[in-house]
Parts: C-alpha cells; sequence; structure tokens
C-alpha cells in the first residue's frame, strides 16, 4: 500500500506540473488536454473509489494551489469524479481501453462542465454551448486519445507496483 501512496504522489505532481507548466504552450485543435482528468479516470478505474476519489482530490487541490483558483474548486469536482468512475471499476474488465475511453471522453465533459457551472454560480457568464463546441468537445477527444496511451503506461506502473506490495506484505 505504501508503494502505491508514493507512486500516485509522485503521479499527481508530475501530472501537475506538467498541465501548468508545458500543457500552457502546447494546443491541438486549439485546446489544450487536461491530464489531471486522465490521471483520475485511470485511476479509479484501475483500484475503485476510494483511491480515485482521493486522488481526485489531491490532484484537483494540488491544480487548485498553483493556478489560484478558489482552493477547492477542482478538489471537489476531481474528488465526486473519482467517486463515481470509482463505482464502474467491478463492473468491468479493469484494463479494458475502451472503456476508458469512453469514460475519459464523457468524464471531460462532465468535468468542464461542471467548472463552467460553478463559474456561474461564482458570477462569471459563459456560454455553454459555445465552450461545448469550441473546447469541451475537442478535448475530450483530445483526451480520449491521449488517456489512453497515459492509461496504458499507468496499468503497467500499478501492476509494477502491485507485485512490489505484495512481496512487501510477506
Amino acid at each position: 500500500m505504501r508503494a502505491r501512496i508514493i507512486i500516485y504522489t509522485i503521479l499527481i505532481f508530475i501530472f501537475v506540473t506538467t498541465q501548468v507548466t508545458f500543457l500552457n504552450f502546447i494546443e491541438i485543435f486549439g485546446v489544450r488536454p487536461n491530464l489531471i482528468i486522465i490521471l483520475i479516470v485511470s485511476i479509479s478505474l484501475l483500484e475503485g473509489r476510494n483511491q480515485g476519489g482521493t486522488v481526485g482530490f489531491f490532484a484537483g487541490l494540488c491544480l487548485d494551489a498553483v493556478i489560484g483558483v478558489a482552493l477547492g474548486y477542482h478538489a471537489l469536482i476531481g474528488m465526486l469524479l473519482g467517486i463515481s468512475l470509482g463505482n464502474i471499476n467491478k463492473r468491468f474488465f479493469k484494463e479494458n481501453i475502451f472503456i476508458m475511453g469512453i469514460c475519459t471522453f464523457i468524464s471531460t465533459i462532465l468535468f468542464e462542465s461542471a467548472i463552467i457551472l460553478v463559474s456561474y454560480i461564482l458570477g462569471l457568464r459563459m456560454n455553454y454551448i459555445e465552450s461545448l463546441k469550441e473546447v469541451i468537445l475537442p478535448e475530450a477527444a483530445i483526451n480520449t486519445i491521449l488517456g489512453v496511451i497515459i492509461f496504458l503506461l499507468i496499468v503497467r506502473i500499478s501492476r509494477k507496483f502491485i507485485s512490489m506490495d505484495v512481496k512487501n506484505k510477506y
């Protein structure tokens, strides 16, 4: 279990750092991929609701702290997303790339829609339909493609550390 906590902490740090540094300069079809969503989906599908919710909360909290929006804004949405997706992990084969792709696409739409809703509640006025067409759907497509690649890497890392946890247990 310790190995998983350490690796998830490192992954959160790497993904948040990459999200707010390198990806600020990379746009694909006018949008940036969201690595945080990909991480939350991957961990939730592999590990379940507890780990998914925890990773979602801490990844969102780190993102909130770094980008300077209201603290807890992304943390709450990330946690809810992680818990929701974690409930799915018992119903499907955990390492199914097709399920990962579908979950990433839908999660991106839900995550970004929740961000727009919270922004609206806080007084920022945005056109949802325009945001959906120009940002959310293209981002969902990019996240899906990138998410499958990252998911495969996380699966390999997860397998390695699960075996370490088993060895350390005995």
